[in-house]
């Protein structure tokens, strides 16, 4: 089984951001069973496959917002059944809002396999006897991929997996993360590898040996802090003022982490701040007939399109090891200004004609959203 990962190499702690998940066809062989003299038999052969599930972990260090089924398969058997949601479920496999992990499963159908009277199974509808849930109708699985939404908590790495971990890594276990039955011929008295058979994936080469690279995260998500800096190295933060409605922006001693220090340039030229959504942008009275007024204040808005929270970047600004570039703003082509020249914590951010002066130099390189990474991995190369 392929998997490939799409997802943004970086990201901004307190920002939502999704990645997918598409899996490759897996083909079975038709002769995996034997007759009772252990001969390949059409009586014997793998008919079709049911009760598929398929379970991911939910990232640690973030929260979960929302996860989908995406790009379901259209071809194959006209009586094919796919999952069209994914559920939150818990270590034993009931859906709960709390779980760690998702489920891509077809009304949470899941396979169950009894052994000297004890059964075990990773769900509330398990079954070893019959057919349910998603299957294909034939011996080729196809996969829908899976889009999941979350909210990174705080800077570190994101590293989404298969679901892994306690049970989940045993050898043949119900928890592992990806089971399903297998159906072959009905004539179990004189065909005894007939009817159904629990298939359960784990990433372990046997049953004794270590758990092997299956069991690796599938991406890593790098969450930094995507602050812009100005003169001094101070940063833009946006600070409530005493008998203000509107927060303004000012120059700040940088503190790793900080929710208002954080900023997302989007491809609507917005520097929009992922914990509250809002936009930089120019006071309204910072315009009269001959366009923006020199001074005009820099403040935090709900975004809403208009020139004045739309900005130009210099190339500067975003280029690793640059001193640093201009950020005009598109209204009127006034640049992004340290009122005065003055390089203190808290000294308040306006617009003025661009002078390239160290007070309208602006570092930021990792404010822009990455383009996505692709990446693949086979979880089942034990297997």
């Amino acid at each position: 089984m392929g998997i490939h990962a799409t997802y943004p190499k970086s990201i901004i702690p307190g920002s939502e951001f999704s990645y997918t998940l598409g899996f490759d066809d897996i083909e079975l062989k038709k002769n995996t069973f034997t007759d009772v003299d252990g001969n390949s038999s059409d009586s014997a052969q793998l008919n079709d496959v049911t009760r598929i599930k398929l379970d991911i972990d939910i990232p640690k260090g973030t929260d979960f917002v929302s996860a989908t089924v995406e790009n379901i398969p259209t071809g194959g058997d006209s009586l094919a059944k796919y999952p069209t949601d994914i559920i939150r479920i818990d270590d034993n496999g009931n859906e709960s809002p709390t779980g760690s992990h998702l489920r891509m499963a077809l009304n949470n159908a899941t396979e169950q396999r009894t052994v000297d009277g004890v059964a075990t199974n990773d769900g509330p509808n398990a079954s070893g006897q019959d057919e349910g849930g998603w299957g294909p109708n034939a011996r080729t699985i196809m996969f829908p991929s899976i889009k999941v939404t979350v909210r990174a908590d705080s800077v570190g790495d994101v590293t989404p997996t298969i679901r892994v971990g306690n049970a989940a890594n045993k050898y043949d276990h119900a928890n592992n993360f990806f089971t399903f039955l297998t159906e072959n011929a009905v004539n179990t008295a004189l065909h005894p590898h007939s009817g159904f058979h629990s298939i359960r994936c784990s990433p372990r080469d046997t049953r004794d040996s270590d758990v092997n690279n299956g069991a690796q995260s599938l991406a890593t998500i790098k969450t930094a802090d995507s602050s812009v800096s100005g003169l001094d190295g101070r940063v833009l933060q946006f600070v409530s003022i005493p008998g203000s409605s509107t927060p303004h922006i000012q120059i700040k001693d940088f503190v790793s982490g900080t929710d208002s220090q954080q900023w997302i340039y989007t491809s609507d030229h917005e520097f929009r701040n992922p914990s509250t959504n809002k936009c930089i942008d120019v006071v309204e009275d910072g315009f009269d007939s001959g366009g923006q007024r020199n001074g005009s204040q820099v403040v935090l808005n709900p975004c809403g399109g208009n020139p004045g929270q739309k900005w130009t970047l210099d190339p500067a600004v975003t280029e690793v090891g640059n001193p640093g570039g201009a950020i005009v703003n598109q209204a009127d082509g006034k640049c992004m200004d340290v009122t005065d020249n003055v390089s203190e914590d808290g000294v308040q951010v306006q617009i003025w004609d661009c002078t390239g002066g160290f007070n309208q130099q602006w570092n930021s390189p990792d404010a822009h959203i990455p383009a996505p990474t692709r990446n693949t991995f086979n979880p089942l190369q034990g297997q």
